[in-house]
């Protein structure tokens, strides 16, 4: 199956090919969630000169960034001790965060660029997976590209994940990670074009137990014999929350 990339995914696309072909620094793509970053991916991976490393956090995101770059009718390895391969020698390996960085030593090849999906999990300390895989990248190949997708970038207790947004904003210090915002999609457009559903909001009734005839123990915490014995008295509000 060949998937036709929509307008703004093309766009992302053109925007990271744009951007290392001028720049070295680390570059970082914002797509809201149901933007379809795994399509980005892939055909970023796909039109890459040199060898691509795809990490993700959980096997789930691996596998479906894996799933959407074969469907182009193309072949590609897998690292991840979750899904039971441990491939690294491929033009283009997806990888569990976790998996490569226990594993430096099958990555001795050089890639020429690295993408980290959720990028906004790259904590600043140097001993964090994300920070050893991207040192022993780096050593191995110096001209190493760094790019990041997130729905996500402004952390709270850190602020921005990087310094220059493309519209001219001035958003994170010289310590972020990222250079350079180059693509930023917002949530109104992928509604306003149907993309996404719009929101409703709902006033719903405030429903919830009640533990008001339950004595607390000398601890200041109620038994868990007494909580299940007042559960089974009330009705279930599970179906009044959900429905």
């Amino acid at each position: 199956m060949i998937f036709t990339l929509r307008p703004y995914q093309q766009e992302a696309v053109d925007a990271t090919l744009s951007h290392f072909r001028r720049h070295r620094t680390p570059a970082v793509i914002v797509l809201p969630t149901g933007a379809g970053k795994s399509l980005v991916i892939a055909e970023l991976a796909r039109v890459a000169r040199g060898r691509v490393l795809v990490l993700a956090h959980v096997k789930e995101l691996v596998a479906q960034n894996h799933a959407k770059y074969c469907a182009l009718g193309l072949e590609a390895d897998i690292f991840a001790a979750g899904l039971k391969r441990k491939e690294s020698q491929g033009k283009v390996v997806f990888g569990s965060v976790q998996s490569v960085a226990r594993n430096l030593d099958a990555f001795q090849e050089e890639f020429s660029l690295l993408i980290v999906d959720e990028c906004h999990r790259i904590g600043d300390d140097e001993d964090s997976q994300y920070q050893q895989i991207l040192t022993h990248l780096s050593k191995v190949n110096p001209h190493l590209r760094l790019l990041g997708l997130t729905a996500t970038p402004f952390r709270l207790g850190k602020g921005w994940i990087y310094q220059f947004h493309y519209h001219g904003m001035v958003r994170g210090n010289d310590n972020a990670l990222f250079r350079d915002c180059i693509y930023e999609l917002p949530l109104r457009y992928m509604i306003k074009h149907g993309y996404l559903t719009p929101p409703e909001r709902l006033d719903m009734p405030v429903v919830q137990y009640d533990f008001s005839r339950l004595q607390a123990q000398s601890n200041g915490l109620f038994s868990e014999a007494d909580l299940n014995r007042e559960l089974k008295k009330q009705q279930r509000i599970t179906p009044h929350i959900i429905s």
